[in-house]
């Protein structure tokens, strides 16, 4: 309500501006309320563009400091790509070593408990009789001195056996920790190429959404700066014009001033109105105005031959037109979607001004109201339809 209440004060200094600018009652200010909030609007939305274009250039420069990290670790990455094949190779070959000396300790592992159980038994019962012929004394003698010969070779083969699973479990360990280095330095690549990618991706975003508002902030900027020119175009037209003592009125009072004598206004729109002057308001008050409730995307036409005087939005009552008659009488028409015309042209009655919205929202209501020296005034006395009188009773 207080914001519905607020906007209607807006449209009724605009109104009255333009009215007593227009008659000559008011002497050539510097800038109107109006103009002043465009103004404040307009500069607004210049600090939030600069904010908008500051963070753009900030996660652009953010972006092109993360991409160089990237660029770093592909450098490195690289780089290390020959220690990263060198670790695979040693690795390959130590599986494969590892391999041979188990198939070499499995082969020296069966002969050695072959010999090792010959010379037990020779230990325990020395068999002269089994090796060599009882009758033949000499016989036994060689055999107990191949055996005796043979003892050494088998411990050395037994220490050689040794040392090569040593040299196994040590290819083991080698090729564990080789293993180990091969995916902590694949991992941490990765990690790192994740994380950098991730930050580029939230940059990114980032900078699309400031520049949209950037982009939005700039679109705003030129409205409210063509908003703002009309209101000064508006005003220095009217303070340029002769002042109103010096412009003779006609006999007639109702607005015969600009355009000869009165004439009937056509309809803005197709059907009946919905509210006339004088009626209750549905949030409270009297109707100032008439109301239609057209269809959607409906052209509103002028009511009359008349000079546009203002032509742009106003918070609470969208697209606002303000038509000069003369004679101090000025035309509202608020509620529009779009405007086919601009400050300072000449229409004539029954000329498209402009359309209400599209479907797919609310109904549109398109507002007309006819003030006289800034003052509301019932136009039944040239706005006739054939609802008037059953809107009345």
């Amino acid at each position: 309500m207080s914001r519905r209440l607020a906007s209607s004060l807006g449209l009724c200094a605009l109104i009255a501006s333009a009215s007593l600018l227009a008659s000559g009652a008011l002497a050539a200010p510097t800038s109107s309320p109006a103009l002043r909030q465009v103004e404040a609007d307009q500069r607004q939305r210049e600090q939030d563009r600069d904010r908008a274009l500051a963070d753009a250039a900030q996660a652009r420069r953010e972006i092109a400091q993360l991409d160089a990290q990237l660029a770093e670790l592909d450098k490195a990455e690289q780089g290390g790509e020959r220690s990263v094949s060198d670790k695979r190779l040693r690795l390959a070959a130590l599986n494969v070593r590892e391999s041979e000396l188990n198939a070499r300790l499995g082969g020296d592992q069966n002969r050695l408990a072959r010999l090792l159980g010959a010379l037990e038994l020779f230990r325990r019962d020395p068999p002269p009789a089994l090796l060599v012929d009882p009758h033949d004394i000499r016989d036994a003698v060689r055999a107990a001195i191949l055996i005796r010969a043979i003892t050494p070779q088998i411990e050395a083969r037994a220490q050689v056996l040794k040392r090569e699973a040593l040299t196994i479990r040590q290819a083991r360990r080698e090729a564990a920790t080789a293993s180990a280095d091969l995916f902590s330095a694949e991992s941490d690549v990765a990690d790192r190429r994740a994380k950098i990618e991730t930050a580029i991706a939230a940059k990114t975003a980032l900078e699309h959404r400031a520049a949209a508002d950037a982009d939005a902030a700039i679109q705003d900027i030129a409205a409210l700066s063509d908003r703002a020119r009309a209101l000064r175009g508006l005003t220095q037209d009217v303070t340029s014009a002769p002042p109103a003592q010096n412009v003779r009125e006609p006999p007639d009072p109702e607005h015969a001033g600009l355009f000869g004598a009165p004439k009937p206004f056509t309809p803005p729109v197709a059907g009946a109105p919905v509210r006339i002057f004088g009626q209750a308001e549905p949030s409270g008050g009297r109707a100032l105005g008439w109301t239609w409730r057209p269809t959607a995307g409906a052209v509103v036409v002028a009511p009359a031959q008349a000079i546009i005087d203002y032509a742009g939005p106003l918070k609470g009552w969208g697209l606002v037109l303000i038509l000069r008659l003369g004679g101090g009488y000025h035309l509202v028409l608020a509620g529009l979607e779009t405007a086919l015309t601009a400050p300072g042209r000449t229409v004539v009655a029954g000329q498209p001004l402009g359309r209400m919205a599209g479907a797919g929202g609310p109904a549109p209501e398109l507002y007309f109201e006819l003030r006289k020296n800034g003052a509301p005034v019932d136009p039944a006395r040239w706005l006739k339809t054939s609802a008037v009188s059953t809107l009345k009773r």
